[in-house]
């Protein structure tokens, strides 16, 4: 099988869809429009599973050169090359099947879900065009490459959070998520050219060999650059990941359809920082500074959404705000040193959080459009499948025993401790997020689900279960969030599941990680033990236990009331933090207000006087020359003669003197 091939068709079909789609499908009935867009990217997934089955897992990295994009000559006779090409290898080989797989899971879904939508034509090409753009990102050979599909996952998102552009609300968001992602890809384009000043080069490949080559002394003299560049691509991350100080964009993305926050802010667009660090580890594990920024940014973030998510009453904000503090999991994981871990929580949160997602969407789809869970309750005896697989969701993200977030979690948490760049401090950041991720998620599944129902009269006479295309979807990714996690079983436990080594994830990355694990080893080895790991598993999940219960017992008799008295003990603090610590009112007075301030000095100063006045006053003094003229051409002959007689006495006078 020519896998290049296929290599070049996966990542085309999605751009060939949304061509065809936001082109020559505008008038097409729905069913073909829908069927088309989910084609373009589910024999992508069947191509995938190929490749990444064949050769990939047999250690061998596929690799496809489709053009040679830039070509420079050198001042001093090199040649500077970027070909647009693409390479897939275990950790790229990842994130293709997650993009397709799940991708495809969700076109289906979406179909239902956006049936009553006029335009569907140009939403289906938005998620073809995102999805290239997503393939584009990861498979890139060279961080060119992948930059393209930096900004054109950054456009699409735009997109399609505004794809309701009628309403402000849904416009604005819009463009904030897209003006907060330009702030970090700022930092990713610097990474880039700090990439060719040390390197020479954007390839992947060739940046490592040559990181592999380099003397400790070298990295001692460029120990500045370095640590620039690794901060430079968390700079990056911060944006499309979602972490501080640029996570606002991400909650307020939720105005857009529910399958787009499935899709891009769950399983794919967002995960897009994680996949960057695990590719770049190589080079940020020389960095001890820039591998305590990560987890600390990681560990804070994870925090701090946490406690919003808390609070929250909006079905799609609650999950949003998970959404930003399980990446702030996956960066404590690459931060800490514990990589694959961070792309063994990237897989499981995919599974778990787009049915979590999708199952919100169900429910807002069954409840028409409400969202606020304080007019719900009961649902799960009219939406069964939406309900328990929604629980399974539930049970998976807090990390119940068994399920797919229980082993990515407790990693993650382990390692925080005793991983190379570990510290205690860490680990109680992430067990702390732990235990609000436990509280809001079960207070978000009773209070929708379960007790008494809340809904109004006309809604509960019309609330049944959704079509299958809708809960299909629903089943598959249940049973995914339920097995996904085994591929990152403990060490602890791995006689458990017949191995004694290391679990499958870390066999899996072994070759993308193992000259970061060389650096590693040799500067910062970890410190764990078997006795470690249990006491740091058991105390996660009686955390995790006791916090469910506590939410069981506050909200499934009373309802929203059973946290009132809480609310009330909590004072100015719990207003703060259903404010969402107020930190987009801060933004706005230190930095948005003065900016603006700033432009308008501008405007006045510079665009005005400048610009303006180059553009207005040419015109008027063109005008007054050509005034001028055509006064001077009147017609008389005696006027003319006047003139060129004057003119022969003016002449005369300049060659006399």
């Amino acid at each position: 099988m020519n896998h290049e091939l296929f290599l070049a068709i996966i990542v085309g079909l999605p751009l060939l869809g949304a061509i065809v789609n936001g082109f020559f499908l505008r008038k097409a009935p729905r069913g073909v429009i829908t069927a088309f867009a989910t084609a373009m990217i589910a024999i992508p997934f069947v191509l995938s599973l190929l490749v990444v089955t064949g050769p990939v897992a047999s250690g061998n990295a596929v690799s496809t050169v489709l053009f040679n994009w830039i070509s420079l000559q050198l001042a001093g006779g090199g040649v500077f090359d970027v070909p647009f090409a693409f390479s897939v290898d275990r950790l790229s080989g990842t994130l293709l099947l997650i993009i397709t797989g799940v991708g495809s899971l969700i076109h289906i879904y979406a179909g239902e879900y956006m049936h009553h939508e006029e335009g569907v034509y140009r939403f289906f090409a938005y998620l073809n065009l995102f999805v290239f753009s997503m393939l584009c990102l990861v498979l890139g050979s060279n961080m060119l490459v992948t930059f393209l599909g930096w900004e054109g996952v950054g456009v699409c998102s735009y997109l399609l959070i505004g794809y309701w552009y009628s309403d402000e609300a849904n416009a604005a968001a819009g463009m904030k998520a897209f003006i907060a992602n330009r702030v970090g890809d700022l930092g990713f384009l610097v990474a880039m050219f700090l990439a060719v000043v040390l390197f020479g080069t954007l390839d992947y490949t060739e940046i490592a060999r040559q990181v592999g080559g380099l003397s400790p002394e070298w990295f001692t003299q460029n120990q500045l650059l370095v640590t620039a560049m690794g901060l430079c691509l968390l700079l990056g991350v911060t944006g499309k990941s979602a972490q501080l100080p640029l996570y606002v964009w991400l909650p307020d993305a939720m105005a857009g359809p529910t399958p787009v926050s499935a899709l891009i802010h769950a399983a794919t667009m967002v995960t897009s920082g994680i996949y960057l660090m695990t590719r770049m580890s190589f080079l940020l594990v020389h960095s001890d500074t820039v591998m305590l920024t990560i987890a600390t940014v990681g560990g804070v973030t994870a925090l701090f959404a946490a406690t919003i998510g808390l609070v929250q009453n909006d079905i799609k904000k609650v999950l949003a705000y998970s959404t930003v503090s399980q990446l702030g999991f996956m960066v404590l994981a690459c931060g800490v040193g514990a990589f694959q871990y961070g792309v063994a929580h990237l897989m499981t949160h995919a599974f778990f959080k787009a049915l979590l997602f999708l199952g919100a969407g169900s429910v807002i789809h069954a409840m028409h459009h409400e969202q606020d869970i304080r007019k719900m309750g009961g649902l799960i005896k009219h939406l069964p499948i939406t309900g328990w697989t929604f629980v399974i969701g539930t049970l998976a993200i807090i990390g119940f025993p068994g399920l797919s977030g229980f082993f990515s979690k407790d990693e993650i948490l382990y390692y925080a401790w005793s991983g190379p760049f570990g510290h205690p401090a860490f680990w109680a950041l992430g067990a702390l997020a732990a235990a609000c991720t436990s509280f809001y998620m079960v207070r978000l599944t009773v209070l929708t689900f379960f007790g008494t129902s809340r809904v109004d009269a006309h809604t509960a006479e019309h609330l049944h279960e959704n079509p299958l295309a809708m809960t299909a979807p629903l089943m598959i990714l249940a049973v995914l969030a339920t097995v996904g996690g085994y591929v990152s079983v403990p060490h602890a436990l791995g006689h458990l599941f017949g191995h004694d080594g290391d679990n499958l994830i870390t066999q899996w990355l072994a070759p993308v990680l193992a000259q970061a694990k060389i650096t590693m080893d040799a500067a910062h080895p970890g410190h764990g033990s078997a006795a470690l790991e249990w006491g740091l598993m058991g105390t996660s999940t009686l955390i995790m236990l006791l916090m469910s219960g506590f939410a069981i017992s506050l909200y499934l008799r009373k309802g929203p009331e059973g946290g009132a008295s809480l609310a009330r003990a909590a004072g100015g603090l719990y207003t703060l933090v259903l404010d969402k610590w107020r930190i987009d009112e801060l933004y706005q007075t230190v930095i948005i207000v003065p900016l603006k301030k700033l432009g308008d000095v501008f405007f006045g100063a510079g665009d005005r006087a400048v610009i303006e006045g180059v553009v207005n006053e040419g015109p008027r003094g063109v005008y007054l020359v050509t005034t001028v003229l055509s006064d001077i051409q009147t017609g008389l002959l005696r006027n003319y003669l006047k003139a060129i007689f004057l003119g022969l006495l003016v002449l005369g006078a300049w060659i006399i003197w």
